[in-house]
């Protein structure tokens, strides 16, 4: 099968939607499929070092979305590379993810013709910009052959706008054991207990709640060390160092953007790894990658996370932007060696659940259905030809009760 996976985002810059189809196309790849990447991307050597990756896109620009800042190509002027891409590669699946979010992903699925597929990726309250424009984003998504959501908070939110039949199937996580992880990383190589927080530096990240929570943990937890790795620079750094600083604490270390493989590692041997968003998260990849590890997480309580673990079995949840709620299951997961074992096991056979071994081919799935949807469609609107009364697959004929 010829499958192109079309991500809207700066593919060098780390992202939860970016790794999905990342992983996605090396699963799909090591079963035989010919995969290609189609994304814009800020670095000139993107398709050298990642030769299944079409760069359609260079001017990056940053827009503030959803509490966060999203790296997107806004350039009208695509088509053509896109089009040439399209006729060259002749796809039999076309898999967009956010396909609304602009320019790319929208140009893509207006000109292919290959069956699409849809991945809603966000979780959000609401977008003022689909209640505005939703005649015409019904129009567009009018083109795809199937549907799909991450999360039950991501099927809500895009289901309040365009009600449809969308198939449930949540982020993957790669499960295997990779010998490389195995190396401590410097940081924590003196054994000191350490808390690892993995993002970017945003408000709905939380980080401003897990220093105050580490505030209190110190307390009673000594020594302690707060390791903080992300896709962020010094000057955006600044504030969290000031706010630690401010409190008394003495081991904050902010590594900045990790390497693949540092990041592997800083999961293994960190001690507890916290994720306190504050909402608006769809799924929380980076709680699987922890769970996969073998490493006890800590999370808010919020509606996205609730679909990776369960509290007390697989991780622990704190109430969200509790500072207080926060450092009291920090100090379980630290010091309550039972608690440790049971969330470390529960954490391992949940990861399990989210595999890429598992998730991919209920993916591929999807592609099949969608290309005998529309083959089906296609046959069925050549002249003279109409559809017997029940053999047409409505799950997939276009925006339902919209």
């Amino acid at each position: 099968m010829k499958i192109a996976l079309v991500s809207p985002y700066d593919f060098p810059y780390p992202g939860g939607v970016t790794e999905h189809v990342r992983n996605l196309a090396r699963c799909l790849s090591d079963v035989g499929h010919h995969v290609r990447i189609i994304a814009p991307s800020s670095r000139d050597d993107v398709e050298v070092v990642h030769p299944e990756v079409y760069r359609v896109g260079s001017h990056i620009t940053s827009v503030p979305a959803n509490q966060s800042v999203a790296r997107l190509t806004l350039s009208l002027t695509l088509r053509g590379r896109i089009t040439q891409i399209l006729d060259h590669e002749r796809f039999d699946v076309v898999h967009l993810h956010e396909p609304l979010v602009p320019v790319l992903a929208p140009l893509v699925l207006r000109e292919s013709r290959a069956a699409n597929v849809g991945t809603f990726h966000c979780a959000r309250d609401r977008y003022v910009g689909y209640a505005l424009g939703r005649q015409v984003f019904r129009a567009l998504l009018s083109r795809l052959d199937a549907r799909i959501t991450v999360s039950a908070e991501a099927h809500r939110f895009i289901n309040s706008y365009f009600p449809h039949q969308y198939s449930p199937i949540p982020n993957g996580v790669e499960t295997d054991h990779d010998p490389i992880s195995d190396v401590c990383p410097e940081v924590m190589q003196d054994g000191t207990p350490t808390v690892l927080f993995l993002g970017r530096l945003e408000r709905r990240k939380g980080l401003t709640v897990l220093i105050e929570a580490m505030n209190l943990v110190a307390a009673r937890v000594s020594p302690i060390r707060l390791v903080v790795a992300g896709p962020f620079s010094e000057f955006a750094a600044g504030p969290f160092r000031e706010l630690s600083h401010r409190l008394g604490l003495k081991d904050v270390v902010f590594v900045g953007q990790v390497s693949d493989t540092l990041r592997k590692q800083l999961y293994r041997h960190a001690t507890v790894f916290c994720a306190p968003s504050t909402g608006r998260e769809s799924q929380g990849i980076v709680l699987l990658e922890a769970m996969a590890a073998g490493t006890p997480v800590v999370a808010s309580d919020i509606p996205g996370y609730r679909t990776a673990l369960v509290h007390g079995e697989s991780g622990l949840l704190a109430v969200a932007q509790d500072a207080a709620s926060l450092a009291h299951c920090l100090v379980q997961a630290i010091g309550d060696e039972r608690v440790r074992r049971t969330v470390i096991a529960g954490g391992l056979i949940a990861a399990n659940r989210f595999s890429w071994k598992v998730i991919a081919p209920k993916i591929l799935t999807i592609y099949e259905t969608a290309i005998q949807s529309r083959t089906s469609t296609r046959f069925f609107s050549m002249p003279g030809m109409l559809p017997e009364t029940g053999t047409f697959n409505s799950r997939f004929a276009g925006p339902a009760a919209s």
